[in-house]
């Protein structure tokens, strides 16, 4: 009997035993499914890049590598490196640019935040993110969320020790809020496709209006030329358009080669002709007497001023001798009355003091004394009211989280960043806003 009890327990034992493994390998399954689901894989490199890892330490980036969420990247100069995140998601950093990057959650609920610490990186999100997903680039005074587009930020310097954000967006929505220098959040801005946005180191907006695509570096028209030659939806420009930009700054730079020698080529003729000057004063000087000197000297004189009205640049830092008039710019005119009327409208006549005959005695009737001519103030529209208004607060934990202006009569719109993963707002959008509003929020349980 012991013995048929034992076998039993052994049997349980094992079926137990045997159902922990299956439980096991079924995890490690969906966890590796996740993993490849938020892979992170340098796509492209061109030139140099490193990659800091807080268990490893520095890697040297290199095409197929797998970076991992928290890694911190480094583009180096004259590079380039692009990133691929599950397969629909492309992030290209120029060079010069420092990021790190978080990469968290499932293939229903993606969680991606870029912290962007210099230079420039654009993102490219094929695919619209579901509703509990995230797609974040953030700056030290900025942090930018999409659903689905294509954008680019970049960082410079203020001059001032600060940096300022320039984002421009390709297509789709950006919704943008600066971060203000006690850390608070500013009001958010939405910029749309085809437009562009500075948030300056003080937090202030300057924007949205039409991108200058011109002003972006080469790195960004080659991004943007792969990008429409994929058919990705850029907006605001053509490969056509994109290409003559191209053009024009090519040859900008002989142009401006070819000033510079120019330029050489008169400072060297301008100082050539100084030294002949000089050495013409100096012959003057060694005359046997005075008066042969003097008279040598108002030939020599005679004979620079060709020599001086050639040299413009040199012509207002040289002393003319006197009696020499070279370099002497005519005097301006002044006091010249403006034109108005004919010649014979001056001619002295009382009736047409003014310069224009019959509207003058018009103009200086009863009606319209102490006017100007063509004055009709009178006939003025009255100046339209001006519009009210009133600011909304949003606050979370009892610091200002955002604010928004919103017209008198109006309705606010909730912020499409969010403090909190779980939460809403306490307060119904539908209402219209006649006065100054916070707005607390409301945590999820």
């Amino acid at each position: 009997m012991q013995k048929q009890m034992s076998s039993k327990k052994i049997g349980m034992i094992l079926c137990v035993a045997a159902a922990v493994i299956a439980v096991v390998v079924v995890l490690l399954i969906v966890n590796r499914k996740d993993e490849a689901f938020r892979s992170i894989m340098v796509y492209e490199l061109e030139g140099s890049a490193v990659i800091e890892r807080a268990d490893i330490g520095v890697i040297d980036a290199a095409e197929n590598l797998y970076l991992e969420s928290g890694d911190r990247v480094s583009v180096q100069q004259d590079s380039m490196m692009r990133m691929k995140l599950d397969d629909d998601k492309y992030i290209t950093a120029e060079a010069d640019t420092v990021f790190s990057l978080e990469a968290e959650g499932d293939g229903q609920n993606s969680k991606t935040r870029i912290r962007l610490e210099q230079g420039a990186v654009t993102n490219e999100i094929q695919k619209p993110l579901s509703g509990e997903s995230m797609y974040e680039t953030s700056t030290p005074n900025s942090v930018m969320a999409v659903r689905g587009t294509i954008y680019r930020a970049q960082l410079s310097d203020d001059g001032a020790g600060g940096q300022n954000m320039r984002l421009c967006c390709f297509d789709g929505t950006v919704a943008t809020m600066p971060i203000l220098p006690d850390g608070s959040y500013g009001e958010e801005v939405l910029v749309h496709a085809g437009s562009e946005l500075t948030v300056y180191s003080d937090g202030t907006v300057d924007g949205p209006k039409d991108i200058d695509f011109a002003t972006l570096p080469e790195q960004t028209w080659q991004t943007l030329s792969d990008l429409l030659e994929s058919g990705a939806p850029v907006t605001g420009i053509t490969s056509e358009e994109l290409a003559q930009i191209k053009q024009d700054a090519e040859k900008t730079v002989p142009e401006q080669s070819e000033t510079v020698d120019q330029t050489e080529n008169v400072q060297a003729a301008e100082e050539t002709q100084d030294q002949d000057i000089e050495d013409q004063d100096t012959e003057e000087q060694s005359a046997e007497d005075q008066r042969a000197a003097e008279s040598k000297g108002k030939t020599a004189n005679s004979e620079r001023k060709p020599a001086k009205k050639q040299s413009v640049s040199n012509t207002d830092q040289r002393e003319d001798k006197p009696g020499s008039e070279a370099g002497q710019k005519p005097s301006r005119p002044q006091d010249t009355p403006p034109a108005q009327g004919n010649a014979s409208d001056n001619s002295g006549n009382g009736s047409s003091d003014s310069g224009n005959g019959q509207e003058a005695g018009d103009n200086n009737s009863d009606e319209n004394k102490g006017k100007k001519p063509g004055d009709n103030k009178g006939d003025k529209p009255s100046k339209p009211e001006k519009e009210v208004i009133y600011t909304v607060t949003y606050k979370y934990q009892g610091s200002v989280f955002a604010t928004q202006s919103v017209q008198k009569g109006k309705k606010a719109s909730a912020p499409v960043l969010s403090p909190a993963a779980a939460g809403t707002w306490d307060f119904d959008f539908n209402t219209t806003i006649n006065a100054d509003t916070t707005i607390e929020w409301k945590s999820g349980n």
